[in-house]
């Protein structure tokens, strides 16, 4: 029964793809704008000339140029990958559980991470493709495939760094349980990532994308929430939003339980994240959905085996035979709550500032010279839809800017580069007030025209005198 229960759950991820893909976030295009730059013969760039890895996923960027040849439709082609990779991750769960004698549990696991709102907050990411191509390497590791398991997290690292998390854990695990080392496993692993890393090392100068120094720098400054913190704040955004989500609460506690009696095989997944999380909390990476998103399948395995281990309790205490029945008069409350923040997002959407952020690109598009270049804060859907040269205030994709902004001092990448056009916030937010109260910026800028828009984010333009 649980098996056959998979293929109905997988059917959704289309229902999905649709939802989420109506949620467009800013990040996600400057991996586009990435792919679109290889696409065009410019490399694997962000600002043409200019070789900085400003994008945490590489492979991902790869894959959408590729694809780039069949669609100029960049964000629905990420979507339809997102799309195919998430029904992927929830089969590989599904399978993993199985593995480990939880099929019941698994299904219900692949049910929670399909209609997950974080998932959808996630979606133009990596994400996905990074957790199928991860998880994919686990699960083959554990059906004795090892050489397939060292191809797939080799990619999964390729897709996001953290990815050689999992590779880890599963090399150690080899040698404590095997008792041997994995010599071809290794070699295909180390070819993978090692040959990537020459290229970007000869590419780059270095074979760490630069997103993880800016990133640093941004929790140093202050200015963003803490990791630590946005992980607390998330549950209570959720709690706004319906107190359904409190019945997550006691269920994972039953799932605790019943974790204890599995074996080691659920636990690598589980580690997997913990490590992913210290490591995040310990480098002061600011908050951010998609980086909870990713943590998603490891909490829904849990939830899922809660549910299993409360209806088998129910069942026993009350002598009643309609198993079936009490696991999904437990399921219902969790796949409600997670419906409504879906279905908020999906009337609310696109994202407040994609209207706005579009909006001006294509007037910087159609209104300034190819060479002019613009400083400003989100660099992604402007930089996307303007196609002209970004001074990032962020530092993502310039490595000088880390420095300063960990120090505090926000106005250094204007106040250096004095781009043609500087595209603030009306209001101004805190890291754009020290440039807007500068007597530089006073002098050398006037005002073109400003973008109406949500608060927080209608824009102003101002042009170099």
């Amino acid at each position: 029964m649980p098996g056959r229960l998979v293929l109905p759950i997988l059917l959704l991820t289309p229902v999905a793809t649709w939802c989420y893909h109506q949620v467009q976030t800013d990040d996600p295009y400057i991996t586009f704008r990435y792919a679109r730059n290889l696409l065009d013969g410019e490399g694997l760039v962000y600002n043409a000339g200019q070789w900085v890895l400003g994008t945490t996923a590489p492979l991902h960027a790869m894959l959408l140029a590729a694809g780039g040849l069949l669609t100029t439709d960049l964000p629905l082609l990420t979507s339809l990958v997102n799309g195919a990779a998430l029904a992927v991750l929830a089969w590989l769960l599904a399978r993993l559980m199985a593995i480990a004698g939880e099929a019941s549990a698994g299904a219900l696991a692949a049910l929670l991470v399909v209609t997950n709102p974080l998932m959808g907050d996630a979606f133009g990411f990596e994400l996905n493709l990074f957790l199928a191509l991860t998880l994919g390497g686990v699960v083959a590791y554990f059906s004795d495939r090892p050489q397939l398991a060292a191809l797939l997290l080799a990619l999964g690292t390729l897709t996001r760094g953290d990815g050689a998390v999992p590779a880890v854990l599963v090399f150690f695990h080899h040698l404590w349980v095997r008792r041997s080392f994995p010599v071809w496993p290794a070699l295909i692993y180390g070819a993978v990532c090692g040959g990537w890393g020459l290229l970007a090392w000869t590419t780059y100068g270095t074979p760490f994308p630069n997103t993880l120094a800016a990133k640093r720098a941004m929790g140093d400054s202050g200015l963003w929430r803490p990791f630590w913190y946005g992980a607390l704040r998330m549950p209570y955004l959720y709690l706004q939003q319906t107190p359904l989500f409190l019945w997550f609460g006691p269920v994972a506690l039953f799932g605790l339980v019943r974790l204890r009696r599995n074996d080691e095989r659920l636990w690598l997944v589980l580690f997997w994240t913990g490590i992913v999380f210290a490591a995040y909390a310990a480098m002061r990476i600011p908050a951010a959905s998609n980086y909870y998103a990713a943590m998603v399948p490891s909490l829904m395995i849990v939830v899922a085996l809660g549910v299993i281990e409360l209806a088998e309790r129910v069942v026993a205490r009350t002598g009643t035979r309609r198993f079936a029945v009490v696991v999904a008069v437990v399921t219902l409350p969790l796949v409600i709550a997670q419906a409504i923040p879906v279905i908020d997002r999906v009337a609310t959407n696109p994202d407040a500032r994609y209207r706005t952020y579009r909006a001006t690109g294509e007037w910087l598009a159609a209104n300034t010279p190819a060479t002019a270049s613009v400083g400003l804060v989100e660099i992604g859907m402007v930089g996307y839809f303007s196609n002209r040269p970004v001074v990032d205030v962020c530092g993502l994709v310039e490595p000088a800017v880390a420095a300063h902004l960990a120090g505090g001092d926000t106005s250094w990448p204007l106040r250096h580069f004095r781009p043609d056009y500087i595209l603030l916030h009306d209001p101004v937010w805190d890291l754009e007030a020290d440039a807007k109260a500068a007597p530089w910026f006073t002098a050398e800028y006037e005002p073109v025209c400003t973008f109406a828009g949500e608060e927080p984010y209608k824009l102003a333009l101002y042009r170099r005198r």
